[in-house]
Formats: C-alpha cells, sequence, structure tokens
C-alpha cells in the first residue's frame, strides 16, 4: 500500500511539474525539483526549466533514469558544442510518439537543429507540433528550413498562407529568391519591390539603374566585404540581384540571413 501510495504521489508531482513547465512557470518547476530530490523526471524537468529561464546549464546534471534524459543530455552537449552528439539525443526524444511537446521544448529543440544545419529534423518536429497543437507559432523556422532544403514551391506555399505571420524583410529576401530559382521573375520582383518596411519603393528598372553604381564598383566591394556593414552587404546584394548574378544574391542574402538564424540560435 506504501508503494502504490508513493507512485501516486509521483504521478501527481510529475504532472504538477509538467503543467508548470508548459506555461512558462520554470521558477515553480525549480522548486518542486528541490522539494522532490528522489524523482528523476522532476528533477529532469527543473533542470530543463533553469536552461530555459537562465539561458545556463547546471554545475552538476541531475541523475537517474526518465523519458526527459534525452533532451538533458542534448543540453550538455549543445553547451559542450556537440552539436551532432545534440541532434542525436533530440532524436532520441522525439522519435518516442508519446513523448511530450510544448512550446519551449520545440523553441530549445529549433535552436540546436539550426545550429547544426539539421533542416529536415526541425522541419519535422515544427510540423508535428504544429499538427498536434494547431499552433503556427514556427511558420518563419519552417519557412526557413525549406529555404535551406531547397523546397522553393513549399516556401512559396507556406509564405502565401501565412502572409501576415511572416510579414518581414529577411522572410521577404528568401521568398523572393525562392521564386527567381523558380524561374518566376516577375512575381519575384514584386516580392522585391515591396519589402515590409520600405516605402515608395522605386520600380525594379528604377531599382536596376540606382545600383549600378554599387555594380560597378562590385570587384573592389567583394575583395573588401568582410569588413563592410549591413547596409553596404545588402546594397551589393541588390546590386547583384538587379543585375541577373542570381547566384551571387543569393549568396549574400543568405550571408545576411545568417544573422535571422544566428538569433533563432540564441532565444
Amino acid at each position: 500500500m506504501a508503494q502504490q501510495a508513493t507512485q501516486v504521489l509521483n504521478t501527481s508531482v510529475e504532472k504538477e511539474a509538467w503543467d508548470l513547465y508548459e506555461v512558462g512557470s520554470n521558477e515553480d518547476v525549480i522548486v518542486l525539483a528541490k522539494r522532490n530530490p528522489e524523482n528523476f523526471y522532476v528533477q529532469h524537468l527543473g533542470y530543463l526549466a533553469l536552461y530555459e529561464l537562465t539561458g545556463k546549464v547546471a554545475t552538476v546534471s541531475p541523475k537517474g533514469i526518465s523519458n526527459l534524459a534525452p533532451l538533458v543530455d542534448a543540453i550538455q552537449n549543445f553547451e559542450l558544442g556537440k552539436n551532432g552528439e545534440a541532434v542525436k539525443n533530440l532524436n532520441l526524444y522525439f522519435q518516442t510518439q508519446t513523448n511530450p511537446l510544448c512550446f519551449s521544448i520545440i523553441q530549445m529543440a529549433i535552436k540546436f537543429y539550426f545550429r547544426s544545419e539539421a533542416y529536415e529534423d526541425a522541419k519535422n518536429i515544427i510540423i508535428r507540433y504544429k499538427k498536434q497543437w494547431n499552433d503556427l507559432s514556427f511558420s518563419k523556422e519552417e519557412l526557413i528550413c525549406n529555404y535551406y532544403l531547397k523546397r522553393y514551391d513549399e516556401v512559396i506555399k507556406l509564405f502565401r498562407e501565412n502572409m501576415k505571420l511572416l510579414n518581414d524583410s529577411d522572410i521577404h529576401k528568401l521568398v523572393g529568391m525562392a521564386l527567381l530559382f523558380l524561374d518566376r521573375h516577375k512575381e519575384a520582383n514584386l516580392i522585391f519591390e515591396n519589402i515590409p518596411n520600405k516605402l515608395n519603393l522605386p520600380s525594379f528598372e528604377e531599382k536596376r539603374k540606382m545600383y549600378d553604381s554599387v555594380y560597378k564598383n562590385i570587384t573592389d566591394l567583394e575583395k573588401k566585404s568582410n569588413t563592410l556593414n549591413h547596409k553596404d552587404l545588402e546594397d551589393m546584394g541588390f546590386a547583384y540581384l538587379f543585375n541577373g548574378e542570381y547566384g551571387k544574391a543569393e549568396k549574400m542574402f543568405l550571408s545576411l540571413t545568417e544573422k535571422l538564424k544566428s538569433k533563432l540560435c540564441n532565444v
């Protein structure tokens, strides 16, 4: 009877801990973990909550086995720079369909996957989360995955279905490049001419002429590209674009988009 009562208590504590973690009450999860040092599941969840709260790993990782252990291992490996191992840990967790998902876990997983450029894995868990919770929170990240996977039709489809959520200049550049790779040049031009937060943009031909001066100096700019600021690099990207050098334009815009990806990796 005592053993049965303890099991019921543990189940109740685990549910309470998960419910708190799911809604972002990380401080309360940490307190609960301190009160239940014998419960491995709650200890592991407390570790996740502390990482979510501080962005740092605990000095001593929790012992024992629970279905959350792969996530603890993923955090440890990621912080040690072992990105490939972190991806394996995440995949181990997600391959068990009954393991719970929540916003914080998906956000952390995307951060780890992006650092390793594991875009297929990232996309899979985004879609799984979206279907399970009918939640479009990670539409931007899903579009980035499709772009890096060169699934340009999916980029356009996702953009058209969620235009209000994807009203972002960096995303519009990726959509424009995707259209170029699909040989849909007129649509691409329309996207580039209407990048968010840029009012009264000139026509495509006027823009081509506007960037002629940049393009004339492109060789010199390329030599010092490592020292140029964001605006100069963006001007180079558009100079390539409006002069038909789409490969170089894509490379430049992708290097600028790395900053967006880095931001996602540091959430």
